[in-house]
């Protein structure tokens, strides 16, 4: 296994930059529209503005890709590229298709690419069922099945979404020829770290009141998530930003929350990877004590690994600044030319049966 940056390094030479406040932030780009925002929310006229600028978003940016029916949602799919194995994007925590917005174009030189919303968030329908790992890996093999992304698969999970795609590689082995790690949720991150569990629980805390807020017009008014599509192409910048100021898809971010427990104990019992080839990319930048040694375990999952520590990005610009992003591409380009290795030499058969788990 190839590690970056050896643990034993001095402190000097790390390639981590630690927080020093580890507090959750959504990130509003000027704390004065903070409190010029509340007039408009308190009187009503907030929320006037919401639902008007809500139809607005709505006519302002269609789907680009394709709706499609699955376990009675209709998802958002959006391909490109062509060639196997296919490169599958999970996003993390209220994520979806937009963040992609580097990486897909990019990938899609060497490989077809699909990205997708899930239930209840960006262009996808809502969906009232709890929130599961398990649930969520499942529709997303129907809706690859049913759109003709055919097997083998290259897993690319970002942040929560690390936690889905090994869901994912559980349930359909046979399905699975590589796996990619964006600065991954570690199962047991929030039990083991002080720092990261007190930074989870604040902004948990705080999703709980997000919907009401953006109900009110409080969040758009303020820009709060505005910083997290950063950096994006202007197009996927602004689709972000207007999701991210939606009652909708804020109400699934916190539903995706509240099931956090149980989401992180279905990945508690899945097994490890085996020799699948596994690249496992950690943000260098906004760091919490315990994270190295937890995205180290991560790149411990597969025999055949990699584990880069990205210096300079964040838990959100890994996936959003171009520059990180082409790191991105660059470590999928890897993992897609083992797989691509691996079925030349035989040792992976898609169509075989018997492959998925119940």
């Amino acid at each position: 296994m190839k590690i970056a940056a050896p643990p034993n390094l001095p402190v000097t030479d790390t390639p981590y930059q630690y927080s020093a406040d580890p507090r959750f932030s959504p990130g509003v780009r000027r704390p004065s529209r903070l409190l010029t925002a509340l007039f408009p929310c308190l009187t009503g006229l907030g929320s006037l503005y919401q639902a008007f600028a809500s139809r607005r978003d709505l006519r302002a940016y269609p789907p680009p890709g394709s709706l499609v029916e699955v376990d009675g949602c209709r998802l958002h799919l959006l391909r490109s590229g062509q060639g196997l194995p296919s490169v599958v994007l999970e996003s993390g925590l209220g994520g979806m298709s937009t963040a992609w917005g580097w990486i897909q174009p990019e990938a899609a030189k060497f490989s077809s690419v699909v990205s997708y919303d899930r239930a209840g968030l960006g262009w996808s329908g809502p969906d009232g069922a709890p929130k599961t790992a398990t649930r969520a890996a499942r529709r997303l093999h129907a809706l690859l099945r049913k759109s003709g992304v055919r097997p083998p698969y290259v897993l690319v999970g970002h942040s929560m979404g690390g936690l889905l795609v090994r869901v994912f590689a559980h349930l359909f082995p046979d399905e699975v020829a590589g796996m990619v790690l964006l600065d991954a949720v570690h199962p047991d991150q929030h039990l083991r770290s002080p720092d990261i569990g007190t930074h989870m629980r604040t902004g948990f805390r705080f999703l709980r009141a997000v919907p009401f807020l953006a109900r009110l017009g409080y969040v758009r008014l303020t820009g709060l998530f505005g910083s997290w599509g950063e950096g994006l192409p202007p197009r996927q910048a602004a689709e972000s930003e207007a999701f991210l100021s939606s009652y909708r898809h804020l109400l699934t971010t916190r539903d995706e929350s509240l099931a956090w427990d149980t989401l992180c104990a279905e990945v508690r019992g899945t097994a490890g990877l085996g020799d699948l080839p596994l690249a496992v990319l950690t943000a260098g930048k906004d760091v919490l004590p315990g994270q190295p040694e937890l995205q180290g375990e991560l790149a411990r999952l597969s025999s055949d690994s990699t584990h880069q520590v990205v210096r300079g990005a964040d838990h959100v610009t890994l996936v959003t600044c171009r520059e990180h992003a082409l790191t991105v591409v660059e470590a999928i380009r890897q993992v897609v030319a083992k797989a691509q290795a691996a079925r030349q030499e035989h040792r992976f058969f898609p169509a075989r049966s018997g492959g998925s788990r119940a």
